[in-house]
This record gives structure tokens, sequence and C-alpha cells, in this order.
């Protein structure tokens, strides 16, 4: 999939607080696959350091990163755009634990 379209499926997902299906490589605490995740907001770095983007003012990259929380989990997870391989909606609601900042 092309950047863009993942950036859609997500976009998309975000705004009707559904979560989305991304398949990201394998990382030091996962395997490689697909990881179904809640989606909150785009950044330009991990953790405390990075700023929140605004997306009717900004431009995303394939280098930014996406703060998600997989489902099942109690913390956020950063993702960056670049290794996402591929996103699908599954039209799964979520209930936001922290803002949902897609605008």
């Amino acid at each position: 999939m092309e950047f863009e379209d993942i950036l859609d499926v997500i976009v998309i997902a975000a705004s009707k607080k559904e979560t989305v299906e991304i398949y990201y490589p394998k990382t030091e605490n996962s395997g490689e696959g697909w990881r179904e995740v809640e989606p909150y907001s785009i950044s330009t770095d991990v953790g405390r350091e990075g700023e929140h983007l605004v997306l009717s003012k900004e431009i995303v990259s394939p280098g930014h990163i996406l703060n998600a929380s997989n489902v099942g989990s109690n913390h956020c997870s950063s993702f960056i755009f670049s290794k996402i391989k591929k996103a699908r909606p599954t039209g799964r609601k979520f209930i936001p634990r922290w803002p949902v900042e897609f605008i």
C-alpha cells in the first residue's frame, strides 16, 4: 500500500473513533504482523519530544509517528508511518482514553 492510502485509512477510522489494523514489522516487544490499534494522533517524534500535528494545517510525511494504543493495552505506542506496510479499517468503535487529535 502507498503511504497516502495508509494515512487515509487511519484518518477516516480515527474520525469515526474506530480501530484500524496495521501491518507492522517486528519490534523488540512484538512480532511482525497485523495489530489492531486505536488511533489517537500524529506527531513529529516519539514521547514528550514529539509535537502533535494538526492535519488541516500541516503536511504529514512517512517519517512522522502514529500514536495509537494496541487494543487491550493500557498505554499508547508509537508507529513510524514508513514502517506500516498495510492498513485496513475494522469498523469496530472504541471509547477513547486520550484525546483523538485528527482534525
